[in-house]
């Protein structure tokens, strides 16, 4: 029997028993993982334990990471001048034993215990026990005040003494933290399933037509020949985080799988080569291209789906394979030439790789927004509030021009993974900014003679999605810490907004995707985030030359207010020959673009709009989705929308809201987008915030994977909402808007809320669909 002491009302203490096995009268039945265990830990748990963020790197979207159990290091330490050991569950152990002897411990059992039920020595059973006797005994506390999202609080018990000593110190923090307690029945199931050896039914065999996909994909994947060799390896180091799906299968069939790289070839039992970053050397002359199923539940802050099917093999065919080139080696592994792309990958056609990524734009974007890091504000916040991005046709990437140029600049394009474990953060600064200076004069002539004309980038320069493809344009929009990317030109027309060429396309991938090291010490993620404002600058200044001379220098004043001046030299150096002589005016940080200068952005937007034409998706449009709302509805949003208001910057960043009608409900994401001087701070961001102009925006369907807070409202009080949104004066006005309106934590309904949002996911996005994280959750 576990016991604790916690003190009630009275000045006596009470016994509370923790762990005890319920006299539920189903004993004898049989608890199934995959039937009864894994969907209370997919719809109760794995919204904070999931990815590198989860408490005590707690996993558990799978049984393996149950079984791993807990660890007292943590991932992200931003203080860490050494690189940390890895830990990434299915890669860096392939037993629970190996995991124990790499420090983490189980939650299943305590190791040291003498009794033979594990029950009362399971640290998560006991914690699912803390918190439903907490809830029972005080019924009016306020857990929904704890800080979810804070890893100061964290108590990483490794056993039943440490636990016992959390449970007396913080009575109040049992599991689910910070929410309110599991069912009896989930909770009773669970601990039926720990004392009964907590065993996985999961069939993880392969169906028949599974194993006929796998089979072709890594049968294409690995022929002999240098020349396939060197195209898996780049389609590799682009897919190796991607969730991939036979899209020919039925949705409800549909399982992931993930593309790893094996000692062993096709039809024999796969070996997982480990390497830190994608490119580093596998330690064997001769690797395999292999699909692994995915055993991880889908979480929606790392899914990133991608399909595989006919037509894909077919574009990477004509892309790649046919074009008449040689390949007659194969390039090296040495971190210097393995971290650069345009090194690696020089044989392969310029026009292939770009074609590749634009295929799949959104996914490779999403990358970096979603990819390694899975949360951390200095690796966002090198990115607006709010922008649209677009891209230059491939027709213009291409052919013996292209190459010859990349040629010439490749030794200028390496990246800051070259450095790995560096400590010489400014040496190494000054080394890339040397690089990116002779880089960007190469740039500039290129641009002047190859992609603009008379020093402006045409419209018939921009890809137009080929007609169909709906990469063709995206919008991102950042959460703080965390951001998000969906195809479509969504929200109010933007501040900014970007161009990409394949070079940028390629290094946003290889600096903050294949060469980011979450691992990483201090100065690798610093460098990499000082590095990304050379290619946002790039990004900006290539949609720059779409406007007029005069309009492009005002706006890029406007978006740089009060930016050092290594940052203007930085851009001039993107400029045309016109641009760098307009450069020499100055602009004050009051600075704001002319009327007429906002409406020539906003015409260029609408042109381009038009030039992409049938294949702009508009899934999270609200202008083309408004057939599906009433007129008041869809005219309150645009009018809020239009406006910049100072009492905004109280809300959250993100916010999923329900408009609930007589025929349903109706979802949408509420986006606070501050107002910024400039992104070019690292750590004093709050100085360069702009409260009076901050926005919001409210998107059709769900876009945030980790919303701050639920928000609910019947239609009917649709025009109260706006008003109260508008009118948050204060922080009494903000808490009375969230007493209204928001899903307080400690709602003895906040779970079906919460599942009701799931469910709305899932049905608007069925291969977006992951589990909605909580871990951003405000106190309320």
């Amino acid at each position: 029997m576990l016991c604790l002491l916690t003190a009630c009302n009275s000045n006596d203490p009470e016994v509370v028993t923790l762990g005890v096995l319920p006299d539920t009268g189903i004993t004898g039945e049989a608890i199934s993982y995959s039937q009864d265990i894994k969907p209370i830990l997919e719809t109760r748990c794995v919204a904070c334990h999931a990815c590198y963020d989860a408490p005590c790197q707690l996993k558990l979207t799978a049984h393996e990471g149950v079984t791993r159990g807990g660890s007292k290091e943590r991932v992200y330490n931003h203080k860490s001048l050494r690189e940390g050991k890895l830990s990434r569950l299915f890669f860096d152990a392939q037993s629970e034993t190996e995991w124990r002897d790499q420090g983490f411990h189980s939650v299943l059992a305590d190791a040291n215990s003498t009794t033979s039920n594990p029950v009362p020595s399971s640290t998560l059973t006991g914690l699912l026990d803390l918190k439903s006797e907490y809830q029972k005994r005080n019924p009016e506390a306020r857990y929904d005040e704890l800080p979810i999202d804070d890893q100061t609080t964290w108590q990483c018990a490794a056993d039943r003494g440490e636990f016992l000593n959390y449970a007396d110190d913080y009575p109040e923090r049992g599991m689910p933290y910070g929410l309110p307690a599991l069912s009896k029945s989930a909770q009773t199931q669970i601990t039926h399933w720990v004392t009964r050896g907590a065993m996985d039914d999961t069939d993880y065999s392969l169906t028949k037509a599974e194993q006929k996909h796998v089979d072709r994909w890594e049968s294409w994947l690995n022929s002999d020949d240098k020349k396939q060799q060197l195209i898996s390896r780049y389609i590799y180091e682009h897919l190796f985080l991607a969730n991939l799906y036979f899209s020919q299968e039925a949705a409800a069939d549909r399982r992931y799988f993930e593309l790893v790289r094996s000692s062993t070839p096709p039809g024999q039992p796969l070996a997982v080569i480990a390497t830190r970053r994608p490119f580093d050397d596998p330690g064997i002359e001769r690797v395999y291209y292999r699909l692994r199923l995915d055993r991880e539940t889908p979480v929606a802050k790392t899914h990133m789906p991608y399909p595989l099917n006919e037509e894909k093999m077919a574009n990477w065919v004509r892309w790649f394979v046919d074009p008449d080139y040689d390949v007659d080696h194969l390039p090296s592994y040495a971190i210097k030439a393995a971290s650069n792309p345009f090194k690696t990958f020089a044989q392969l056609p310029p026009d292939a790789r770009y074609r590749f990524m634009l295929d799949e734009a959104n996914f490779i974007v999403r990358g970096f927004i979603k990819g390694p890091v899975c949360k951390g504000q200095a690796a966002v916040n090198v990115i607006n509030e709010h922008f649209w991005v677009f891209f230059v046709d491939p027709k213009y990437q291409s052919g013996p021009e292209m190459k010859a140029y990349l040629a010439t600049v490749q030794d200028e394009l390496d990246l800051p993974a070259e450095k790995e474990d560096t400590l010489r953060l400014f040496d190494s600064w000054n080394e890339f900014a040397k690089l990116e200076k002779k880089f960007l004069t190469q740039r500039h002539d290129f641009i002047g003679t190859k992609l603009a004309t008379n020093d402006t980038l045409p419209m018939d320069r921009i890809w137009d999605g080929d007609g169909t493809n709906p990469n063709a344009a995206l919008t991102i929009f950042r959460h703080f810490d965390h951001a998000s990317v969906q195809q479509g030109l969504n929200g109010q027309p933007p501040k900014t907004a970007w161009v990409i060429d394949y070079p940028l396309l390629e290094r946003i991938h290889y600096l903050l995707v294949a060469g980011y090291d979450v691992y990483g010490n201090v100065s690798h993620q610093l460098l990499s985030r000082i590095y990304m404002d050379f290619l946002r600058m790039e990004g900006e200044s290539l949609f720059l030359t779409t406007l007029p001379e005069e309009t492009r220098s005002s706006l890029l004043a406007y978006w740089y207010r009060g930016a050092d001046q290594r940052i203007h030299k930085f851009m001039s150096l993107t400029f045309t020959d016109i641009e760098r002589k307009t450069e020499k005016q100055r602009y004050g940080k009051d600075h704001k673009p002319s009327p007429q200068q906002v409406e020539e952005k906003l015409a260029v937007y609408s042109a381009l709009e038009q030039h992409i034409g049938g294949a702009l998706s508009t899934t999270y449009d609200l202008e083309h989705q408004k057939d599906n709302y009433s007129t008041m509805l869809f005219e309150q949003i645009q009018a809020v929308q239009s406006i910049a208001n100072e009492g905004f910057k109280r809300l959250p960043e993100v916010s999923l809201l329900a408009v609930n009608n007589s025929e349903g409900v109706n979802y949408f994401t509420l986006i606070k987008n501050r107002g910024l001087l400039n992104n070019t701070s690292i750590l004093l961001e709050n100085l360069n915030q702009v409260p009076e102009e901050t926005t919001v925006s409210i998107i059709p369907g769900f876009i945030a994977s980790r919303p701050n807070t639920f928000l609910r409202v019947n239609e009917v009080n649709f025009p109260e909402f706006i008003r109260d949104l508008q009118t948050m004066d204060d922080k009494e006005s903000y808490h009375v808007f969230l007493r209204n309106y928001a899903v307080s934590r400690r709602d003895p309904q906040f779970w079906t809320h919460y599942d009701a949002f799931q469910t709305g996911f899932k049905q608007f996005s069925p291969v977006d669909y992951g589990v909605l994280d909580l871990n951003k959750l405000i106190t309320h």
